[in-house]
């Protein structure tokens, strides 16, 4: 793992790219998509579900942005840089809607099924993809080609974990 800062500015066009990595990085957006549609019908709360939707449009702009890269070799830099600010407002948007609509949830009954076996191993494990995934933000280069796979397949694994986790909740 590259101690560097990500070495991307506006006018880098990352070399290596392919269309197998756009598309694997829609792998997260969509299950992350899935995961909060299930958890934002069962919340019901407005603020929740925009802050989830902000969260997958920047997702679904990344993979825009490497389909671009790929096929026309060029840097769109807002659809790069949007990530940084939409991703952080949309979780923001989130959390405040679990502070705001407290009195509406059972916190004891939603640690419970977490905690809950087997969900308990796969909410754990998209917790650690994404402890990791912010470690990554800091220390990958996000215009290396590898630190790209390394992104996409850790995050790919970490929101099919939590996909799992709520459907075994669910059932």
């Amino acid at each position: 793992m590259s101690k560097a800062k990500p070495k991307m500015t506006k006018d880098t066009v990352p070399e290596g790219f392919s269309m197998k990595l756009a598309l694997v990085d829609a792998i997260p957006v969509i299950f992350f998509g899935i995961d909060f549609l299930l958890i934002g019908r069962l919340f019901g709360s407005v603020l929740f579900i925009i802050g989830a939707l902000l969260c997958l449009v920047a997702g679904a702009a990344k993979v825009l942005w490497k389909i671009i890269v790929v096929l026309k070799k060029k840097n769109i830099w807002a659809l790069f840089i949007q990530m940084r600010i939409l991703m952080p407002i949309g979780f923001g948007m989130m959390v405040l809607a679990l502070i705001v609509n407290a009195s509406r949830l059972s916190f004891p009954a939603i640690l419970g099924g977490i905690c809950s076996f087997p969900a308990v191993i796969f909410f754990a494990l998209g917790v650690i993809g994404m402890a990791m995934m912010i470690v990554f933000a800091k220390k990958l280069d996000s215009s290396d080609l590898r630190s790209n796979w390394i992104e996409q397949l850790t995050n790919g694994a970490a929101q099919i974990c939590f996909f799992i986790g709520l459907v075994i909740l669910s059932v």
